[in-house]
């Protein structure tokens, strides 16, 4: 079966190409319907303004859908943020709560709704999942009265090449849930799709982030000046990933094989051309080559830990990473990196740390030896049980490195006091989060 992806140049008002947008699909009224939930990326707010979909794109689907779609009732945007972020924080950049609420719309913290538990029969979601109590009602209760559209950022990304309209839905998990099996987080991808599928998706493509899902440099933020649309999510991720470089991208192969849509690009109807893909395809990268510093050691066990083809880049590979990246340049103190397991223990009789061993492989294998090592109450070990902690792996980056705090705050639009003024309202709320501080 054929699907249809449509690439919109953008035009000087941002509300026309989203309505055509619709309009190619059939419509806004053929498509919206009763509580509409819009779900943009919103994984952070940073100063370069890479890593959440645009709020000009945000604020004017919301404005178009409130004043065109004749059957929409309360508009929803809604996200659960990153996992060193909070939502309310997140929404409060560039005033984006403020201008949702003035176009006619409603910000939903999805980090401070209350839960319920749903089976998403997944091979990776393998167990009863908390989800918010609202998204469960509206979105599978009464799912056939309402609307859901997928608003996205076109980004690279360090651990699955791309996060465009499959990836974005992670955002429906708690923090808990986030970390839980992120060693395998294609199959959880595809594991949210078997319970939440978009009717609708819109791309943010206005700029792309390179090396994502957050530009740590101005230079890794590219302009691309498109909007990519279609009802056919799998569709929409192929054609966006080729747009950046990306071919084959696992979690695209195993939605199209479970049957959520087509990878196959010769099944794709490309509108107004397929000649656009060329035009406006740049290549961006998954894997930072940012040199490591000097003094710091990263060594990666010689055997697999987790039996599952992708355990380096989605688990541990985390803490490289951040190890290349939180210092940026920075002066910082002396670190030695551990992942994965079948270390020589002798090799590691050379360093004196501070050690940060991180995933449970290493943890398990390592943990031992550290405990009878001659100077073990002289030398600081960090471990990291999980595969994915991204809160824990930047706290404890920060603390080992000894990394000052205006280091840690330099990508982030807001200071410390106003973050914390954000917190404390959003634990009023009952935020489920966990701050790399």
């Amino acid at each position: 079966m054929t699907s249809t992806v449509l690439i919109k140049p953008i035009a000087e008002n941002i509300k026309d190409s989203i309505r055509e947008c619709f309009d190619s699909f059939g419509g806004i009224n053929s498509i919206v319907k009763g509580n509409v939930f819009i779900k943009p990326n919103g994984t952070a707010c940073d100063k370069y303004r890479s890593a959440m979909t645009s709020p000009e794109v945000i604020e004017a689907t919301v404005e178009l859908i409130r004043k065109e779609a004749t059957k929409a009732e309360e508009i929803y945007v809604f996200e659960n943020s990153a996992l060193t972020m909070f939502t309310r924080m997140v929404f409060t950049f560039d005033n984006l709560a403020k201008r949702i609420k003035k176009a006619g719309g409603i910000p939903l913290y999805l980090d401070e709704q209350r839960s319920v538990d749903v089976d998403f029969h997944g091979k990776c979601l393998d167990k009863p999942i908390p989800i918010p109590k609202i998204i469960h009602e509206q979105l599978i209760d009464n799912r056939a009265e309402n609307t859901y559209i997928n608003v996205p950022k076109l980004k690279s990304h360090t651990q699955c090449d791309v996060t465009i309209c499959l990836k974005n839905q992670h955002g429906f998990l708690y923090y808990p849930e986030k970390i839980y099996h992120h060693h395998m987080m294609d199959e959880k991808i595809v594991d949210i799709m078997r319970v939440f599928k978009p009717d609708f998706n819109i791309v943010d493509a206005t700029t792309v982030c390179n090396y994502g899902p957050v530009a740590y440099k101005p230079e890794w933020v590219i302009p691309m000046g498109l909007l990519l649309a279609g009802k056919d999510p799998v569709a929409v991720d192929t054609v966006g990933a080729k747009l950046i470089g990306f071919n084959n991208v696992r979690h695209i192969q195993l939605a199209a094989c479970e049957g959520f849509g087509t990878n196959n690009l010769d099944e794709i109807d490309v509108m107004p051309s397929r000649d656009l893909i060329d035009k406006y395809t740049t290549q961006l990268h998954s894997s930072i080559d940012i040199p490591m510093p000097s003094n710091i050691v990263y060594l990666q066990g010689k055997e697999r830990g987790c039996e599952h083809p992708n355990h380096l880049r989605q688990g541990c590979c985390t803490l490289e990473t951040a190890l290349r990246v939180v210092p940026l340049g920075e002066q910082c103190g002396p670190c030695v990196g551990i992942t994965a397991k079948g270390h020589d223990t002798k090799e590691l009789d050379a360093y004196t740390g501070p050690f940060i061993v991180s995933g449970p492989c290493a943890v398990e294998e390592l943990k031992p030896y550290f405990e009878r090592r001659a100077d073990r109450r002289k030398i600081e070990v960090y471990y990291l049980n999980e595969h994915m902690d991204l809160a824990e792996i930047a706290k404890t980056v920060n603390t080992a490195l000894k990394i000052p705090t205006k280091v840690v705050m330099r990508l982030s639009p807001f200071g410390m006091p106003r973050i914390l003024a954000l917190y404390l309202s959003a634990k009023l709320h009952g935020v489920r989060c966990k701050l790399a501080m």
